[in-house]
């Protein structure tokens, strides 16, 4: 077979596919409990490999050892935005999205790139510093309960099953 029969179809004549639904806001909501479950117990093991030699130490413990726990606790900080960029990008999913069955898409339904989900992840956290004002949008939008940080990276939240 020769190499030219090997080409894409002309763009007119692209296969087109009709993007999945968008999420309701029932399985947003226990997705985010779910991740919520996930971030917590990984806060914990930080906290408890910052605070284990401190709570080993029956008397005082010394200013270097709660010093270390401290830093090492607020060394999840970062780690968490970095982690579920990795999974949106890697698998369009986080954990939680996983047990629900739902998935982040750019708007014409296609994965996303690991820039578009990194982006995400930092509007994610700034969305949630005023009082999670960035997720009431989700409440509201009816036809694609997108949040503000869905708004600022261009992403849909899509329901697989």
């Amino acid at each position: 077979m020769a190499a030219s029969d090997t080409k894409a179809p002309p763009a007119d004549k692209a296969p087109s596919f009709t993007p999945l639904p968008i999420a309701g806001l029932h399985l947003r909501i226990v997705a985010f409990i779910l991740d919520s479950i996930v971030v917590a117990s990984i806060f914990m093991l930080f906290f408890s490999a910052g605070f284990g030699q401190a709570a080993l130490r029956y008397e005082d413990p010394p200013d270097s050892a709660i010093f270390l726990g401290v830093i090492i606790t607020f060394a999840s900080i970062p780690f968490m935005p970095v982690l579920f960029a990795v999974l949106w990008a890697w698998r369009s999913q986080s954990v939680g999205m996983m047990a629900v069955g739902i998935i982040i898409t750019t708007a014409d339904g296609y994965r996303i790139s690991y820039l578009r989900a990194f982006a995400r992840s930092i509007f994610w956290l700034l969305a949630f510093i005023p009082l999670c004002a960035g997720m009431i949008p989700i409440f509201f939008d009816s036809a694609e309960r997108r949040g503000l940080h869905d708004r600022m990276a261009g992403t849909r939240v899509r329901e697989l099953r």
